[in-house]
This record gives structure tokens, C-alpha cells and sequence, in this order.
């Protein structure tokens, strides 16, 4: 298939610009909304994804859509994933929390997804403009059209580190109250934990080497499948807790990534020992 990059570049560009920022720290009391506790969703969340999805199908014919929003109003559309068809997922503007409160840690995510397998990512910063990007088998890529910056191959550095060297995400807040009590006690083992709640945030820097691990235990599909594919493009090691295969179509819970499968067994010993790993690790 032939992914139109530079359509779906424009168009990430296009929400973020005409939608998105001039909602950025402009935002009125009727534009925020709590979905759950603690949820939040807002009306740059909405119409980037409805922007989004009435022009994402016209680049690929006979393509679907999933957007995180209309997800929330009805979870039978997920059933688009176990299709043939190819299927855009979109994460409208991932970080709504730090949107809300006028932080720059957001993103607005989207990724192509056919026959049960990520075969495009994007990951776009409204706020510096950069843009990283993947496609399966042809590497991760980052750049800025805006300022004629062209998309350099990003490659992790795959050496081992010690883990008291080591910088990572570690997401326990959604972890089942088996796992939570011994992977919290193990933070201060890491040089660094980035306490940043936002995917789109998280895999950029992953992919520039700026962490050495990702662990998470929620991985919704328009989190993590952008993102995902970004980092095994740019030669990350990722895998479920358990040591099997990542895939965004299935409901599993947690996900570990690391910038080589020898980080990734110390990462995973120290923060969830209990959870057993197949041998082929």
C-alpha cells in the first residue's frame, strides 16, 4: 500500500493550526467536559476528530476511521479493528488534561491500521511543530516541514545501561493492586522517571533517546499504537508484561518498551517481578 504521508501530514497540521491552538489557553467554561472522573474531554478534542475523520478516509479508498470520542459514545465501533479494511485511528489531542490546564504537553496522534497490524504512525506537537512519523519496515522519522526541517531517521541507541542510569516512563497508576505496592518501591531504582501523563509525548522521546523505557499498564489503541510503531521502527524493543507480542487489536493491559531486550528484562524484573515471561525473551 502506498501510505500518502504528506496528505496526512497536512491534514494533522491543518487541525492543529485552524483548531486546536487557538483553543490552547483560550478555553471557555462550556468547552470542557468530564467523560468519568477524572476524564476530560473538550471541544478541540471533538472537532479535530471530526475534522480529522471526514478527510483521513478520502486518502485511501475503501479505508474506515475509529476516533477516541466517538469510541467513548459507542465501544461496538472497535469492531472496525477485526476488519480487512484499512482503519485510521485517531487520538484527537492526546494530553487533554495538560491542554485543559494550558500546559505544552500534548499531541493530536493518528495511525493506519489493516488487518490486525500498524502499518503507519504520526505523532504531531502543535505547539513546536514537529512531526514523528513511521511506517512498517521503511524506519521512524522525525522533521518540520514548516521550517523546510526534512524528516531524519531516528534510531535508539541500543546499549545497556545500568538502571540506576536509566531514564524512563513508568505509568503504575492504572496497575491491579497485586502489582502497584512493588512496582511504585522500585521507582527509585531509575536515574529518572518522566511523570508526564501523554503517549504522544512519551514516544518522541523515546525515539530521540532522551528515555531508555516506556512501561504502561492502560494501552488503549489510539495511545499506543502510534507510538508503538514509532519505537520499533526506530529499534526499540517492545513486548507485553508477559513477554509476548504487542498488538493493537487485542484488549490485553500493560506494555513495556526499552531500547533493547536486555534493559527490557531488568526493567521488567524490577517493576513486575511477579508476572511470568516467556522464555523466548
Amino acid at each position: 500500500m502506498n501510505i500518502p504521508h504528506a496528505q496526512v501530514e497536512a491534514l494533522l497540521r491543518e487541525a492543529a493550526g485552524q483548531i486546536i491552538m487557538p483553543l490552547w489557553r483560550n478555553l471557555g467554561r462550556d468547552d470542557v467536559t468530564e467523560k468519568s472522573a477524572g476524564d476530560l474531554t473538550t471541544s478541540a478534542d471533538t472537532r479535530c476528530e471530526a475534522f480529522l475523520a471526514s478527510h483521513l478516509p478520502g486518502l485511501i479508498e475503501g479505508s474506515l476511521v475509529l476516533g477516541e470520542e466517538s469510541v467513548y459514545d459507542d465501544p461496538g465501533l472497535l469492531a472496525v479493528l477485526h476488519t480487512d479494511a484499512p482503519v485510521w485511528v485517531i487520538d484527537p489531542l492526546d494530553g487533554t488534561r495538560y491542554f485543559a490546564a494550558g500546559e505544552p504537553k500534548f499531541a493530536v496522534m493518528v495511525c493506519l491500521i489493516q488487518s490486525g497490524v500498524t502499518i503507519g504512525a504520526w505523532i504531531l506537537n502543535p505547539i513546536d511543530g514537529v512531526l514523528t512519523s513511521a511506517e512498517r519496515g521503511a524506519g521512524a522519522f522525525q522533521g518540520d516541514k514548516r521550517l523546510d526541517v526534512d524528516p531524519s531517521p531516528l534510531t535508539v541507541d541500543p546499549a545497556p545501561l545500568p538502571l540506576d542510569r536509566a531514564r524512563g516512563v513508568a505509568m503504575t497508576w492504572y496497575l491491579p493492586d497485586a502489582l502497584k505496592p512493588t512496582a511504585d518501591a522500585a521507582l527509585d531504582t531509575f536515574l529518572f522517571i518522566e511523570r508526564t501523563r501523554c503517549a504522544g509525548y512519551n514516544y518522541p522521546s523515546f525515539a530521540k533517546n532522551e528515555l531508555q523505557f516506556l512501561f504502561f499498564y492502560r494501552t488503549l489503541v489510539w495511545d499506543h499504537a502510534p507510538g508503538v510503531l514509532i519505537a520499533q521502527e526506530a529499534g526499540g524493543f517492545v513486548r507485553r508484561l508477559d513477554g509476548t507480542e504487542y498488538s493493537p487489536v487485542d484488549n490485553r493491559k500493560g506494555l513495556l518498551c526499552a531500547n533493547n531486550p536486555e534493559t527490557w528484562k531488568s526493567v521488567q524484573r524490577t517493576l513486575v517481578p511477579s508476572v511470568e515471561v516467556v522464555d523466548r525473551v
